[in-house]
């Protein structure tokens, strides 16, 4: 599977690396396409040349940061082979929350691009698309493709919502990140087995 960073130029990456750390250092409002040329040191046309808009930076970026947490699910799954449902349950839902131990500068970049999609049309549809993505992604390696999709709906709207806040809630929580996961696997498995 070829990430979107694999297709991108080094000026375009440049451009991502400084828009990224405009995003963490001002937030929203201090990431103009002036500034990301700026701190890339090329011509505000440049930068056009290469996204046409602010929201296309952004697009590219979030798209950027859901290619690395896809691709880090795929190679938990790769290096550690499990075979019965529960097994793969724990271990995707243990990798999930790992996130909330500590806060990445790609936690925070990413509340960024979650307030920005309450305001942004174009962003919230594009995450909303990753998150059909990645609900898909957890169903299939938690279930394979034999669940109906009525349980594989349940699983990712329980799972997916769950790692996400985690990482903002991990550290206030009474519970443990493993007692945690293994409450996770047991309310999953209650959902896989109400469905057999």
């Amino acid at each position: 599977m070829e990430t979107v960073a694999a297709q991108l130029s080094e000026k375009e990456l440049i451009i991502l690396d400084c828009a990224f750390d405009l995003l963490k250092e001002t937030g929203d409002t201090g990431m103009t396409m002036r500034k990301i040329a700026e701190c890339a040191g090329m011509r505000l046309s440049n930068v056009q040349y290469y996204f046409k808009s602010r929201d296309d930076v952004l697009k590219t970026m979030a798209t950027r940061y859901f290619d690395a947490c896809t691709q880090e699910v795929m190679e938990v799954t790769r290096i550690n082979p499990v075979s019965t449902v529960r097994a793969r349950a724990n271990l995707l839902i243990r990798s999930g929350l790992a996130h909330g131990d500590h806060l990445s500068d790609m936690c925070r970049i990413f509340r960024e691009l979650w307030a920005i999609s309450s305001r942004n049309e174009t962003i919230r549809d594009h995450m909303a698309e990753y998150y059909r993505n990645f609900t898909s992604l957890i169903a299939d390696f938690i279930l394979g493709q034999t669940a109906g999709p009525k349980v594989r709906d349940q699983i990712g709207t329980l799972l997916v919502p769950f790692f996400e806040g985690y990482s903002v809630t991990a550290q206030s929580t009474p519970l443990s990140t493993q007692q945690t996961a293994d409450m996770l696997t047991d309310i999953t498995m209650l959902i896989v087995e109400k469905d057999l």
